[in-house]
């Protein structure tokens, strides 16, 4: 295998690892409050605080991505997740899974932080896209398809096994990137983390970034809000469950995934802003198609809720690029910075959304909508400041 080879594939499972360490468990959910004596709310709040952490932690890897070498910084985080998976595994009861998911979202972040300038880095820009093109496609299918394997380890061996072997396959990524990944400290006329520390102000500050950071963060929480709840509300209101959940994701992801394709030529036709608002008005009729077949469907189906949910999923797919990518081209000195912001605040809306959504879950599929109508219109809001800007 090749050096870059090698280098890509370390990359790629260390994206995978963040994204299972939720995706592989998700299926067990539902049954988390019998076993461990807790509530739906209870449950739900293990997806809260591993995004929370997750969050927290973006501020600092950013800053220390743009300041230290890169390699050490990312398998320093290997090195906390592994046994922070298996804190998890060991867990008696829910607090002491909430304090692990916690530390295993603090560390499960530094993959998605510092992926896009590692590659960068390393490879020529023709690779370096394509390298990236890889990992993000990878990144797109596993939410469809982890599900499916979690379900099947949690039948056969309890929920406790899908953390042992996330941190089976920590440990066998911080061995491979120890011999892998190549030194990558970033050129930079800082001296200090406080210093770096410092340049999120310049980004706080400026409202374009701004805007289309947090509106990008807001659609993504409600998505993200419905998809940790599927669940729950397939096993309490539509008789599903893993099987249902992962025909969803199945779904979901296929739409995303072709809503995302288009946008390449939407985008220089029409423009990234008229992009995101034409994706912002999918994610509109999602939100009240969801709505409307809550209110409607006496004895909703895993299929209606999996389809009236449908529009909001292809708009992520049309929009979330083009919200992304602006938001990078505002503040186009600030890579690392300014990419871990946009992830904090996309995980930080996805832990209130989820939060929020928890206490509502027995009491129909209702929420589902109102999440997704709640997550596009504020996102709506944060972008008025452009149009104000325009006029």
């Amino acid at each position: 295998m090749s050096s870059r080879s090698a280098i890509i594939l370390v990359l790629v499972a260390a994206n995978m690892l963040g994204l299972a360490a939720t995706d592989l468990y998700l299926p067990s959910l539902p049954y988390l409050p019998g076993l461990l004596g807790t509530t739906v709310e209870g449950a739900q709040l293990t997806l809260v605080f591993f995004s929370a952490g997750f969050a927290v932690s973006q501020i600092f890897i950013g800053a220390m991505g743009d300041l230290y070498n890169r390699r050490w910084i990312l398998l320093g985080s290997l090195a906390v997740f592994v046994p922070a998976s298996a804190f998890c595994a060991m867990a008696g009861d829910i607090a002491a899974l909430n304090a692990a998911r916690f530390l295993q979202g603090l560390s499960a972040s530094a993959s998605a932080a510092l992926t896009a300038p590692m590659i960068r880095q390393y490879f020529e820009e023709h690779r370096a896209v394509h390298a990236m093109s890889v990992i993000g496609g990878i990144d797109a299918v596993i939410p469809a398809f982890a599900p499916i394997l979690g379900g099947w380890v949690f039948t056969q061996f309890g929920w406790e096994m899908n953390f042992w072997i996330v941190a089976f396959a920590g440990g066998l990524v911080l061995v491979a990137g120890l011999k892998a990944l190549p030194d990558d400290t970033p050129e930079s006329h800082e001296t200090s983390l406080w210093s770096v520390m410092r340049g999120y102000g310049f980004l706080f500050r400026h409202r374009i970034f701004l805007a289309y950071s947090i509106s990008h963060g807001l659609v993504l929480g409600g998505l993200l809000a419905v998809v940790f709840s599927a669940p729950q509300l397939l096993s309490a209101h539509m008789g599903g469950g893993t099987a249902e959940f992962v025909y969803c994701q199945m779904i979901w992801v296929g739409l995303f995934l072709a809503a995302a394709q288009g946008t390449g030529y939407l985008s220089a036709r029409m423009g990234a802003d008229r992009l995101i608002l034409l994706g912002s008005g999918f994610q509109a009729a999602g939100a009240l198609t969801a709505l409307t077949y809550a209110f409607l469907a006496s004895q909703p189906h895993w299929l209606g809720f999996a389809l009236s949910c449908a529009p909001y999923m292809m708009g992520m797919g049309l929009r979330g690029g083009a919200c992304f990518a602006q938001a990078l081209a505002a503040v186009p000195a600030h890579g690392a910075r300014a990419s871990s912001l946009i992830l904090f605040f996309s995980m930080g809306f996805i832990a209130l959304g989820t939060g929020l959504a928890a206490p509502f879950l027995e009491g129909g599929i209702g929420v589902a909508g109102v999440a997704l109508g709640a997550g596009v219109l504020l996102s709506l809001a944060a972008l008025l400041p452009l149009r104000a800007r325009a006029a």
